[in-house]
């Protein structure tokens, strides 16, 4: 599990969205300059620019989420595509 987080995080701070067929796609977007406060003083802060991770969900994971979990079947199916894309790309 760990090299599956690794080789994500590899390529998404490359700026390379990572697409796993029937589960999703993680990417890094921008968010915009804003402002903010902070908590406890109520202070008014400017927060810079940022890189932010993303994930959306793949159509076949939303359908798998949205049905009772002795479906096991289509998790194990997905779980499967994931880890054989990963060897493959490897």
């Amino acid at each position: 599990m760990n090299a599956f987080v690794e080789a994500i995080t590899y390529y998404i701070s490359e700026g390379i969205p990572v697409h796993i067929s029937n589960f999703g796609t993680f990417e890094v977007r921008k968010r915009a300059a804003r402002v903010s406060h902070d908590v406890h003083s109520r202070e008014k802060i400017l927060v810079g620019e940022q890189n932010i991770p993303v994930f959306r969900a793949g159509k076949a994971l939303k359908l798998a989420t949205k049905q009772e979990l002795s479906d096991e079947d289509m998790v194990i199916e997905t779980l499967s595509n994931m880890i054989l894309e990963v060897q493959h790309h490897d």
